[in-house]
């Protein structure tokens, strides 16, 4: 898939075939091993990211360990997972597991599970990833402007016996608010945003960036793992003439179906998990567009 340009409200991605290029990953990805491996590290604080197009410069972001989104975290069913969440922001924070079963005191909901984390504190998470699919991890605390800042990462737990294709990837997608100066609007909360379906940004990203490209093969098979992250944007990509079977939604599998219509809808905090198969010929490009 080719990513070009200029992510706006309605031409998002393109597509074209027989390339070698990276996909568009801006984490690095973290395995976790079994019950004995050191707890992996999410510190929340501040940090930047290249939320604007060339020659803009960067924005100012909230991040864990100072990327957009944070690590992504893989592991394998069955896996024991533990992270220690360390608190560098200017208020308190924690750490929620969206959709994956876990223990309650570990579900990171401020004053409900757990007392917030405080400022320069840590916590440790520990859980078993008793199911495979989809998620993401984000605060509780705050969410609307914390997640919204960019707190936010995947958290994809692996089939033991896992669907071949060619290649698996990740694709986070968010909006934000941003101002004529290029920062992020401070207007989390306000009234007319809770009056008419939550804040809308006027900038799209696939995981914290503007995309330029992202380069498939003629014929590969792509797993391809959509989270929306975003405060209040549903989404409808329309692959044009290529045909996404969904095989996941919100980290349950179901029964491989072509959405209706073609269009993939995804709301806020949903997942879809889609395996696509590049029919294209070698240097055939193909525009994805968001339809709503």
């Amino acid at each position: 898939m080719i990513l070009n340009r200029p992510i706006s409200r309605r031409k998002m991605l393109r597509i074209g075939g027989a390339f070698t290029t990276i996909p568009l990953l801006s984490t690095a990805q973290v395995v976790l091993a079994g019950e004995s491996a050191d707890p992996i590290l999410l510190r929340a604080k501040g940090g930047q990211a290249a939320l604007r197009p060339a020659p803009y410069g960067a924005t100012d972001v909230w991040s864990y360990n100072g990327t957009v989104p944070g690590p992504a975290i893989r592991v394998r069913q069955g896996d024991r997972i533990r992270v220690l969440a360390q608190n560098g922001l200017n208020e308190d924070t924690t750490i929620h597991w969206h959709g994956i079963r876990t223990p309650n005191a570990m579900d990171g909901v401020p004053f409900l599970t757990q007392a917030p984390i405080p400022v320069g504190s840590d916590f440790l998470y520990e859980f078993d990833a008793l199911d495979a699919g989809t998620f993401w991890y984000h605060p509780h605390q705050r969410s609307s402007e914390q997640v919204g800042r960019g707190l936010y990462g995947s958290l994809i737990v692996e089939e033991t016996d896992p669907m071949r294709v060619d290649r698996d990837l990740t694709w986070m997608l968010d909006d934000w608010r941003m101002t004529r100066s290029g920062e992020i609007s401070d207007d989390f909360g306000n009234r007319h945003d809770a009056m008419h379906g939550g804040r809308v940004g006027n900038m799209v990203t696939i995981n914290g960036q503007i995309p330029e490209r992202i380069a498939v093969r003629a014929g590969e098979r792509i797993r391809l793992r959509l989270i929306n992250a975003s405060n209040a944007r549903i989404f409808g990509l329309d692959f044009g003439d290529l045909a996404p079977v969904v095989v996941a939604l919100d980290g349950q599998p179901v029964a491989p179906h072509v959405p209706e219509s073609g269009i993939v809808v995804i709301g806020p905090a949903m997942r879809v998990d889609l395996v696509i198969d590049m029919t294209g010929q070698p240097d055939d490009f193909l525009t994805v567009t968001d339809i709503f």
